[in-house]
Formats: structure tokens, sequence, C-alpha cells
């Protein structure tokens, strides 16, 4: 349990009670709660000076809820808003908020904020521990690694695949130089929310409030060392005493505050001069703008960010495929594909998100009663109003950046479309290869078919291999002289021709031949009426026709 209690009065700096859970005395800080909710309740002539007595929770435990839900009244819907961040449901899953029309959103007393907070990690271990810690948070959160590691996110004692560089022995300082691990960054993301509940009571001009925020893993950093110090710089010739303390998340490692969320909100809302103070219509003096307004900050700057750093991982795909040397040692464009998928889920849903924060943050008019049933309400709209443009530029980099992430796919699509067609040509190329080196065993395995057919005996097969040889080679020689010459194209149509020239010559000669023939045999009857000449007619008839044969046969040729 860790919650904080801000009494802000009419003027000066609000003060702070702290209930956080120890060991030693495990109920302290939960006597301490109620009793504190009971004095806020109790609205005594002691405290007409305080305007605002602000609740603000880390994480959510059924004590809190009970103690906050019970004492002050407030409807449970408030916290189980709080408990879920679910993209989506599953169709079996109890736990899911049914719809609420916006008509009705508007009559809630509380407004919710979503964002997504990144944070860094040397190495994938610190992610991993990360995230068994925010599993093990109250409230349902997951921390999720985008893998999206490009070249710059190794450490220079790195190489592309994780080896030793050569460049690492020259540098001075660097992590293998110190004896540290070499640093292989890693960068993860968490879907988070912020609730805000108020309750105002105007006949005694105060209210109470209660913010629900989340527990921050002590695993690794805010991304890029989180946001700037909002407080005005002090002038060079200022006494040290006079320069004001930074935020928690900013203190060294020496520091024994906790660096979180929490902690941030707690130091900046007691910071009345950081902020634009413009006055709201409905309460021009009322303390409520401070903490919402450190609220919107630090929502804004988380925000702005995740956008830098989409951008900054998408400048860095384009790099990638306008700069191949720059790609994994494979040479492969599909985990850059498998990068921009990543964004493409991510990106409408933050935009979602986005617009919701939106549309609450801006729209929300707090519907309240008094005591005697008359209503009224407050306007947060003013107080929302200064930074209506940097949530709404927030929100058109995300649509920009959405249409980019497709323009990229298509680009990456495209490219390993035509790696695919390269490399499916050079393989064609190999096969053709391959199909040429087996064309020369097909002569001498045909060679040496003919000749297992020889019944000599054993001794005679010197002979056999002599002329196999020879066979086979000139076998060789005339395949590779007839694939020479089929590649030219002339030298084609020339070998073509002349092959039609004499298989045209060799049909009319199988023609004449079978016409001779036939002539022949008809001669042959006739000559079978003569009985006794038939032998000697047939020898003769023999002659002609080998006459015949060989006029015909020259004058073909």
């Amino acid at each position: 349990m860790n919650v904080a209690l801000l009494e802000y009065k009419s003027e000066g700096k609000p003060s702070v009670e702290r209930y956080q859970y120890n060991e030693l005395h495990e109920d302290a800080a939960l006597e301490g709660l109620k009793k504190a909710v009971s004095r806020v309740q109790e609205n005594s002539t002691s405290r007409r000076d305080i305007k605002l007595s602000l609740f603000v929770v880390e994480d959510l435990s059924r004590d809190i809820i009970e103690t906050l839900g019970a004492g002050l009244d407030i409807d449970p819907r408030f916290f189980r808003t709080q408990l879920i961040d679910y993209v989506w449901n599953n169709v079996r899953d109890p736990w899911r908020e049914p719809p609420m029309l916006d008509v009705m959103s508007r009559q809630q007393n509380w407004f919710q904020m979503r964002l997504v907070r990144s944070r860094y990690f040397p190495n994938h271990q610190e992610l991993s521990d990360a995230q068994d810690a925010v599993d093990r948070f109250n409230v349902m959160r997951r921390m999720d690694g985008d893998d999206n590691q490009a070249f710059w996110d190794k450490d220079p004692a790195m190489g592309k695949d994780g080896a030793k560089s050569k460049i690492s022995k020259a540098i001075n300082g660097s992590s293998s130089s110190l004896g540290e691990a070499p640093v292989d960054a890693k960068v993860g993301h968490v879907r988070s929310r912020a609730t805000f509940w108020l309750r105002n009571d105007i006949d005694n001009d105060t209210a109470v409030a209660v913010l629900l925020l989340e527990p921050t893993p002590q695993q690794g950093f805010p991304l890029w060392r989180g946001y700037a110090n909002w407080d005005e710089l002090p002038l060079f010739s200022s006494p040290p005493e006079d320069i004001p303390l930074s935020p928690p998340s900013m203190r060294s490692a020496q520091d024994e505050t906790p660096k979180t969320w929490f902690e941030d909100f707690v130091f900046w809302a007691q910071k009345e001069t950081c902020f634009p103070r413009l006055p709201s219509p409905s309460s021009p003096t009322s303390p409520l703008v401070v903490p919402v307004q450190a609220l919107l900050h630090l929502v804004c700057t988380d925000w702005l960010t995740f956008t830098d750093y989409l951008n900054a991982r998408l400048n860095q795909i384009d790099w990638e495929i306008s700069r191949p040397a720059f790609l994994p040692v494979n040479d492969d464009r599909e985990p850059i594909l498998n990068k921009l998928n990543i964004w493409r889920r991510w990106v409408p849903v933050c935009r979602d998100m986005l617009s919701a924060t939106l549309r609450q943050a801006s729209d929300l008019e707090l519907q309240q009663k008094r005591y005697d049933g008359e209503a009224y309400r407050i306007d947060t709209e003013a107080i929302f109003e200064p930074y209506r443009r940097d949530y709404e530029r927030i929100q058109e980099r995300l649509n920009d950046y959405e249409v980019r992430i497709d323009r990229l796919s298509t680009v990456v699509n495209n490219a390993i479309s035509l790696e695919d067609a390269r490399n499916t040509a050079k393989n064609s190329e190999s096969v053709g290869n391959l199909t040429v080196l087996a064309s020369l065993f097909v002569p001498p395995s045909l060679v040496a078919s003919l000749l297992a057919m020889n019944t000599e005996p054993l001794k005679d097969l010197d002979e056999a291999l002599k002329w196999w040889v020879v066979a086979s080679f000139g076998a060789i020689l005339l395949l590779f002289a007839l694939y020479h010459t089929m590649r030219s194209e002339l030298t084609w149509k020339v070998v073509w021709k002349t092959i039609t020239k004499t298989t045209e010559k060799y049909v009319k000669m199988v023609t004449l031949v079978a016409r001779v023939w036939k002539r022949a045999e008809r001669d042959n009857g006739e000559s079978d009426d003569d009985g006794n000449g038939k032998h000697e007619g047939e020898t003769n008839s023999e002659g002609p026709k080998n006459g015949i044969l060989g006029d015909r046969y020259v004058s073909i040729c």
C-alpha cells in the first residue's frame, strides 16, 4: 500500500501525508488511512481553510478499495475501470465492462487518461525482470517488448552478429573496457491508465479527490531519461541552496527516493508556479487546477516520448531499406516486415487510447449534487485548453505514422518480391548448369549399354573398353557441339534448314524404294505362269530391280 494525501489550502504549499506499508507495523498504514478518510469526511470548522483533499494511490488493493470506497462513497465502477486494460476480450471473459453511452459517461464524476509508458533496458534480462514485476501488479498490466532492435542499439563492442567487433579495441571508455557486459538495448511499453475522481461540496467550499496511478518497475530507466525539468532555470549567480530540487526520476542513484510515476506526480502537484494558471469559469480560484495540470503534463510528455520513439524506429526501418549494409548478416528483409507488423497493430490501439483521453479530459462535465439535491457541474475544459494543441498534435502524428507504416510495408513487400525473383533466376541458372552436367553422362551410359550386349568372353573386354572410350568421347564432343551451335539463333536456323532438307531427301528415297519393291513383286507375279522358268524369271528380275534402284539412287543423290 502506498498512498499520499495532499491537502491544498487557500494559500501556500500543500501539505503531504504518506501512508506506506511497513513490515514492522503492518496495520499502521491502513489505520492511518482510515483516520485520514474520517477526518476529511467530518468537514469540521478547523479544516475550513483546506480547499482540496487529494488522495494519490499507487496500485490498488482490497484494503484501499474498501477504505476509500466506503469512506468517500465512491462508485465501484471507478475502481473497476482502473483494474483491467485489455485491447479486446474473449467471448468467455466475465469481467468485460458493458458499453456506456457518451451521454451517460458525462454524468460520471471521474475521468480517465490513457497513455503508453516506454522504458529503456540495457539487456534482455532486465526486460524480462521488468515484465515479471509488472505481472505482479495488483492491476492487470503487461510490458511488451517491441522487437525493433536496430544496428544502433548494440554496444560498439558487439558486431551485427553479436560477436565482438574490432572497433571496440580502439574505443576508450566502452563498456567492454570497463569490465561491464556489452549493451544490447531493449525497449518495453506498458499501456497505462490514470483515473481521477472528484466530489465537490459547495456548501463548505471544499472538495475531495482520488487519483489512481500505476506502479513503476524498478528495472531499466525512462526512455531517453524521461522528460525535461519544468522548473525555472536558476541564475548562474544563484547560491547552491537556492537551486530547486529536481524531480525524483531525474535524481542520481544515491538518492533513496523511489523513481516512480507516483513520486513524480506528488512532486509536481506541489509546484504551483510551473503550470499556466488559467481561471476556471465555475471556480476561478479552484485548487483543482494544479494537480490536474500536473497530471496532464506527465501524460502529455509520455505520449510525446512514445511518438518520438515511434518516429525514430520508422526512420531506422526506412534507412535499413535504403542502406542494405545495415541489414543483418543474412541480408534478409523479412525481419523488417515483422517490425512493421508490430507497429501496424500498436498504432491503431494507441490512437484509440488517445481519442478516449481527449474525449474524457476535454469534454467532461463533472456532474455533482449538493446535499439539498440541487445539481451543479464543474467544467474541466478550461483546465485542459492549454494542452489541447499538444494532444491534437500527437493524434495527428499517430495518423501520419499509420499511413507511413502502410507505405513502408508496401515497399518492403516489393523488395522481398524482387529478391525472390532474383533468387529464382539464380536457382534456374544453377539447375540449367546441373542439367548440362548430367547430360555428359548420357552418351557414356548409352554406349555402355550397347557394349553390354557383347557375348564374347571376358578376355575381349579390353577391346570393348577401348571402343567405349572412343565412342563416348565422340558422343560428348558431338553433344557439346550441338549445344553451342543451338545457342546461336542464326546457326540454329542453318542447322534446322539442313536437317529439314536431309529429311525430305530421306523421305523421297524411302518412297522410291517402296515403289520399286511393288513393281518387282508385280513382275514376279506375271512370271508365275511359266512353271518351268520360275527360278529363271526370279533370277532375271533381280538384275533389273537392282539396276533400277541404283539408277534412281544415283539420280536422287
